[in-house]
C-alpha cells in the first residue's frame, strides 16, 4: 500500500498546479511547501500508481518526477507521457540521484536535476512553468 503525501494548497485562486512523485516523504513535502509557498497547489504522491490515477482527472501545470520509486522509473514515466497527445506538453522535470548513464537516458525525454539538488533549480523550473502557464492563457 502506498501512502498519498498530504495536499498543501495555496491559497491564491486559479494559482498553478504541482504535481511531486517521489517516495522520501521529506523531499515531496519539502518540494510542495517550497511551490506553496510560491503560490502553487501542490500535491505529493509517492508512487506513479496514484499519480496516473490524478492525471487521468488533472494535467498539472508541472510534474516533478523521481526516477527509483516503488512501482517503476519515473523517467520511463516521461518517456511514456511524452507519447501521450493530451499529456505530451506537459511540463516535467525528473529530479533524481540516479547514475550518469540513465541521467543522461531521461534528458532525452526530460530535464534533469541531480540530487541533492539545490533549492534555486526548482524555484527556476516553477518560474519558468508558470511563465509558460501565462503565456499560454494571454496567446492566441
Amino acid at each position: 500500500m502506498h501512502a498519498q503525501v498530504p495536499i498543501m494548497h495555496s491559497r491564491i485562486p486559479n494559482a498553478p498546479t504541482l504535481f511531486v512523485v517521489d517516495d522520501d516523504v521529506a523531499t515531496c513535502e519539502l518540494l510542495c511547501e517550497i511551490a506553496r509557498d510560491a503560490g502553487w497547489h501542490a500535491t505529493g504522491f509517492s508512487c506513479l500508481t496514484d499519480l496516473r490515477t490524478s492525471l487521468d482527472e488533472m494535467k498539472p501545470s508541472l510534474l516533478i518526477l523521481d526516477d527509483d520509486l516503488p512501482d517503476g522509473l519515473g523517467g520511463d514515466l516521461a518517456r511514456e507521457l511524452r507519447a501521450t497527445e493530451r499529456l505530451a506538453d506537459m511540463p516535467l522535470v525528473v529530479c533524481t540521484a540516479a547514475h550518469p548513464v540513465r541521467r543522461a537516458e531521461i534528458r532525452s525525454w526530460a530535464p534533469v536535476i541531480s540530487k541533492p539538488f539545490d533549492l534555486t533549480e526548482i524555484d527556476a523550473f516553477l518560474a519558468a512553468a508558470t511563465r509558460s502557464r501565462s503565456y499560454g492563457q494571454h496567446a492566441g
